[in-house]
């Protein structure tokens, strides 16, 4: 295990650094608002609150007595892995959103600047990777759940709330932390609750 979380640790850090480097190159630019329609900010807190319901949903259904609810608790600890190492790092970088700033390299800018990486970017890859990584072999379908990322990066993107290497950033972070999190046989929440199984309520009912 120590060496799962060591080659998770190395993978963040170099995705980070790739994503860094393409920032100095110059991926990022400034595009106009086109946060209407399916991309409004309505819409978007409506997709997380799916995603997120419907995995915490799943977990106590489920339990850890079968696969897809074990999936969900990996999830479950993949998202707050990921709410963590997200909130450490935008604190860290405090750079500009382009609303606040139309100059990609305004980074360190202080508080209240918190673009780098996209949080709800990095939360919907968490969600989605265990449940790729789990099911990929038998349901290759499964990869469908990659829109949920894809849509939530080109949506915050959308509302100028961040840059492309913000969102890839937030994608290599969530993605790591779902790889990382799909990998424990006991899901790291539930350990830290000092339990190391959750029967699910269809189960107890």
């Amino acid at each position: 295990m120590r060496e799962r979380s060591v080659f998770s640790a190395f993978m963040l850090c170099l995705a980070l650094g790739l994503v860094s480097q393409s920032a100095q190159a110059g991926i990022d630019h400034y595009d106009e608002r086109e946060d209407t329609g399916i991309f409004s900010r309505q819409n978007q807190k409506r997709v997380e609150a799916l995603a997120l319901g419907g995995m915490i949903a799943t977990a106590l259904w489920e339990g850890t007595d079968y696969k897809l609810g074990q999936t969900s608790w990996q999830s479950i600890d993949a998202t707050l892995l990921t709410a963590a190492t997200t909130e450490v790092l935008k604190a860290t970088f405090q750079r500009s959103r382009p609303s606040q700033n139309p100059n990609p390299n305004d980074w360190f800018a202080g508080q209240g600047h918190k673009s780098f990486p996209s949080g709800e970017t990095a939360m919907m890859a968490a969600i989605v990777t265990p449940y790729i990584v789990a099911y990929h072999d038998e349901h290759p379908a499964v990869w469908g759940l990659e829109a949920l990322p894809l849509y939530m990066g080109y949506a915050r993107m959308a509302s100028q709330a961040h840059w492309l290497s913000d969102v890839l950033a937030g994608a290599a972070v969530g993605t790591v932390m779902g790889y990382y999190a799909s990998q424990r046989t006991q899901p790291l929440v539930l350990s830290i609750t000092g339990k190391g199984v959750f029967v699910g309520l269809h189960t107890k009912f």
